[in-house]
């Protein structure tokens, strides 16, 4: 993304880009903590699993994410041109990043988590118990 806006990758931007990486996944195992905690602890089905984490922490990640991105357009304004692309960089993957925890992984959740309880229901509905009073 950022060769195609600027035009040039370096190893400064590929640098960059991994502790970009590091700062916005946390708002998504945050999310995905609360959402398996929900599934595991509460029995909660994909769709009511994600209610829940976005009730849970939908809006501490969004807040986090709107105070990173805010922190890194202000270093963005540097008149040293690493500070900048760095920022830029930043606060780019931050706002896509949010895009996709917010729009993406709940669709993933509940397309591919859904069918996995299918499967585990169903293998257990065919499990018969030994019969009873039987007893030699």
């Amino acid at each position: 993304m950022w060769g195609l806006m600027v035009g040039q990758v370096n190893m400064a931007v590929s640098m960059v880009a991994g502790m970009s990486l590091g700062i916005v996944v946390d708002d998504t195992v945050h999310f995905l903590s609360k959402y398996l905690r929900a599934r595991r602890e509460q029995g909660m089905d994909a769709e009511a699993a994600v209610r829940h984490a976005f009730s849970s922490v939908g809006v501490a990640i969004v807040m986090t994410s709107v105070i990173l991105v805010a922190g890194f357009m202000v270093l963005a304004q540097s008149t040293f041109g690493l500070n900048s692309q760095m920022a830029l960089l930043t606060g780019i993957a931050i706002v896509m990043a949010i895009i996709a925890d917010l729009l993406l992984l709940p669709a993933l959740l509940m397309r591919l988590d859904s069918k996995k309880l299918t499967v585990k229901t169903k293998k257990k509905a065919v499990i018969k118990s030994p019969p009873q009073g039987d007893s030699a």
